[in-house]
């Protein structure tokens, strides 16, 4: 093998209803074990995995009554024990919540219900094309709320400063509850485990292999300490990843397969997020999960997709949505302010990027704003 020969291995798994595909740079291995060692030890890896991915699916699940956050939901005003995974993301979220101006927040579990979205995505019921309400770019900061109904007076999400966590000496997590709040960390979860999954193989793994994790568009890129150092002899792996054009734009299917871009990063994180794909059909009318917590409804945004690149999958994931329910003349301007590498693309299908994306982007025709 040339030394300049990248070799790859991909798994490929299903959980959490999303696909799941974890890319391992196997160069350098492939150079001191042979193909049947490699194999083994790959195949170990997946099982593993999987496990893992049970595991965290039975703790996040809001599709079934038994996870432990559907336990939690249905046990309020009561200090509950949690495992430390739940209390780990529960405490992002809170943390969230303030650094978006309340905008993405996990207590938007009942307006998802009404919104019909009850069981897995899969599962709802969906029409041949999706339509697209289409809000132009012009229409001023308030685009992505202009045609929402009035304020929701009982906002669930002003009672998250009541929700208590603690820890206690013995090392256990507690949970309080408010009655009147309902848990939903879907827009965490795939986030918070594709950087578990990428840490865990590129640092804990006997042979720390660089990878690339991709949870249903969450992506996690995993560095070895071997790589990761000021003065490593070994600097980290290139990756490129594939912005792809929308679902849908304007009521029609983006059939073509030409990417918007392709970014390139040696760690972090990059997620997108949209009114594109999750969509589905009830009470006469689209719906999507991306809700705005002044209304209790679907957003109405002219962001389409927001792809954001971060430090980590969860500070990703929370970006690009609020992109989305920023509109994009305020989420170009937040972002510009913030320094932060984010790719948008509107409701015309105009793709708009910030400033700070600019070194990361292959394609030269995009133009930073």
């Amino acid at each position: 093998m040339s030394k300049n020969t990248t070799k790859l291995a991909t798994l490929k798994l299903a959980a959490m209803g999303c696909h799941i595909q974890i890319t391992l740079n196997i160069t350098k291995i492939g150079t001191q074990h042979s193909q049947e060692i490699i194999d083994h030890q790959i195949s170990l890896l997946k099982s593993e995995t999987q496990q893992r991915l049970a595991r965290w699916e039975h703790i996040f699940s809001r599709f079934d009554e038994t996870s432990e956050l559907m336990r939690l939901n249905n046990h309020t005003d009561q200090w509950r024990e949690v495992s430390a995974e739940l209390f780990e993301v529960l405490g992002r979220a809170i943390y969230f919540v303030v650094e978006t101006q309340g905008l993405i927040t996990p207590t938007l579990l009942k307006p998802l219900w009404a919104a019909g979205y009850r069981q897995s995505f899969e599962t709802l019921p969906k029409m041949s094309t999706p339509s697209i309400p289409v809000i132009t770019s012009n229409s001023g900061s308030n685009a992505a709320t202009y045609l929402q109904a009035q304020p929701n007076a009982n906002n669930p999400n002003q009672q998250i400063d009541s929700i208590q966590c603690r820890r206690l000496v013995d090392g256990q997590h507690q949970i309080y509850l408010p009655a009147g709040i309902a848990l939903d960390l879907n827009g965490y979860v795939k986030g918070w485990c594709a950087m578990q999954l990428a840490e865990q193989i590129s640092r804990s793994h006997d042979w720390q292999l660089p990878c690339l994790v991709d949870m249903g568009g969450d992506i996690a890129i995993g560095v070895p300490r071997s790589q990761a150092l000021d003065n490593a002899i070994d600097s980290p792996i290139v990756w490129g990843v594939a912005i792809a054009k929308p679902y849908c734009a304007n009521g029609e299917h983006m059939q073509n397969d030409q990417d918007v871009a392709i970014l390139t990063l040696r760690s972090g994180a990059v997620a997108t997020s949209g009114q594109d794909y999750r969509r589905w059909w009830h009470k006469g009318r689209w719906q999507h999960h991306l809700i705005h917590p002044h209304y209790s409804r679907p957003a109405i945004s002219d962001v389409l997709t927001a792809t954001v690149m971060a430090a980590d999958t969860v500070t990703a994931e929370v970006y690009a949505k609020y992109c989305v329910l920023l509109g994009v003349t305020e989420a170009i301007t937040w972002l510009n302010q913030h320094h932060i590498a984010a790719l948008l693309i509107d409701t015309n299908n105009n793709v708009i990027s910030s400033i700070a994306i600019e070194p990361n982007l292959s394609e030269p025709n995009l133009v930073a704003v």
